[in-house]
Formats: structure tokens, sequence, C-alpha cells
């Protein structure tokens, strides 16, 4: 019988966290022994960056929930999530300079509609604090 609900959900998530954790641990022997392109590490680098600091987020907003606490007082962990941005908007420039790079990429279309929603947001942000 195939169980379902919330039990069977986080289950299944608790699966595929433990089945990831064996993977990048074997992925960690084979960087460590190969031959690798520096963008695709740099890449890779950024994207495993970022998944610890969204974890670190989760686990301390569980926890804050789970000790009755407020879940809320993770928000700083935002500035954080700035600091990735910022840094990876400034990686992505350096990418843009370069001839590797088209309006043809893959995602370029989507990555020109978040920046621009970002700015917007961020521009109301700038108004309203002035």
């Amino acid at each position: 019988m195939v169980s379902s609900g919330p039990d069977a959900s986080e289950s299944t998530l608790t699966g595929r966290l433990r089945a990831i954790t064996a993977e990048l641990l074997e992925l960690e022997r084979s960087v460590i022994t190969g031959n690798l392109d520096s963008r695709v590490l740099s890449e890779f680098r950024n994207a495993v960056d970022h998944i610890r600091n969204t974890a670190w987020t989760v686990q301390q907003w569980v926890d804050a929930r789970e000790k009755s606490g407020d879940p809320y007082a993770v928000l700083p962990a935002l500035a954080e999530r700035v600091r990735r941005a910022t840094q990876l908007a400034s990686d992505l420039c350096l990418d843009l300079q370069s001839v590797e790079v088209t309006a043809e990429t893959e995602g370029m279309g989507e990555l020109y509609r978040s920046v621009d929603d970002l700015h917007r947001r961020l521009e109301r942000l700038r108004n309203h604090g002035t």
C-alpha cells in the first residue's frame, strides 16, 4: 500500500535528501581527481553555495518553529541571500562580457525577465526609503 499525505511526502523528501547526499559525496571524489572546466566548476560551486544557504535557512526556520519560537527571526538570512545575489550578478556580468554568452544562450530570456522584475522591486524599495 502506498501512503500519501504529509508523512509520505516528508518521507519521500527525506529519502531524496539522503540519496543526493550520497551522490554528492561520490561526486566529490570524482571532482578531486577529474579534469574540469573552470567555468563549470565555478557554476557548480555557486549552486552548492546557494543550496547550502537555503538548507541552513530552512533548518533555522524549522528549529525555531519546533521550539515554539519566532520563525521570522531567521529573516536576517535575507542579508546573506542579498550578498549571494550580488556575487552572482557580478559573475554574470563577467560572463556576459565573454564571447561565449549570447542572446541565444539558453535561459537568457528568463534571466532578463527575472532581473527586470528584481530591478523594478528594488527601485520601488529605494524610492520609498528616501
